[in-house]
């Protein structure tokens, strides 16, 4: 009976104060624009993450970053699928005879590591960190091409292509703001990476050359 009575009084004072219908209906416009656009947004940002070919660009991050993570999983199927390594002693055995496969596969292990940075990535955009969304992904791209990983490099070009119209305008103002020592801290994942992926290119150029 009193769950009735709350019901039926809450009808009845939206009756006599129409304003109130109104202030609910904005409410919901508001929280419905606040699922759109995300929890991280930032005000500024939220017209272009609002629009359509931002949500493109939502989708192509999510892709690229189901394909980088599951590179590793194809790279140790074509492993098992070319040298007939049914066990795990076998594909070790793979790996001493060639030691590029070893490279490769670490490189490989790379891959869902900058998938994670990425998804950071994103949402650093999202709250309208120009200078991190932009530095870690010329960072990446950099790194993707020392792995020579044809997938990360197309990938990488595309996403710094799609979100550098939005983040150019303060790109240079962050560099400035944030001195060399703010900027090597928002860029540190990808520093990072781009480390191990010069240790892989080194490793393999000498493997090469043996």
């Amino acid at each position: 009976m009193g769950k009735k009575s709350r019901t039926r009084f809450a009808a009845a004072g939206t009756r006599k104060d129409p304003g109130r219908r109104v202030a609910e209906g904005k409410k919901a416009d508001r929280a419905e624009k606040d699922k759109r656009v995300g929890a991280h947004a930032h005000p500024e940002w939220a017209p272009y993450l609002n629009s359509a070919s931002e949500d493109l660009t939502a989708k192509l991050f999510t892709m690229v970053e189901v394909i980088l993570g599951v590179v590793p999983v194809v790279v140790i199927g074509l492993f098992l699928a070319s040298k007939d390594a049914t066990s795990v002693d076998k594909l070790t055995d793979a790996f001493s005879q060639d030691p590029s496969m070893v490279v490769t596969f670490i490189s490989a292990c790379l891959q869902p590591f900058v998938a994670y940075m990425l998804y950071m990535i994103y949402r650093k955009y999202c709250e309208g960190d120009a200078g991190f969304a932009a530095g870690n992904l010329i960072g990446l791209l950099c790194s993707e091409i020392l792995l020579l990983n044809i997938p990360g490099v197309i990938g990488m070009g595309i996403l710094l292509w799609r979100v550098w119209r939005n983040v150019a305008p303060h790109f240079e103002s962050w560099l400035f703001e944030r001195r060399a020592m703010g900027v090597l801290v928002d860029i540190a994942g990808s520093l990072v990476i781009l480390v191990l992926a010069f240790m892989c290119a080194t490793a393999a150029r000498g493997l090469a050359g043996m």
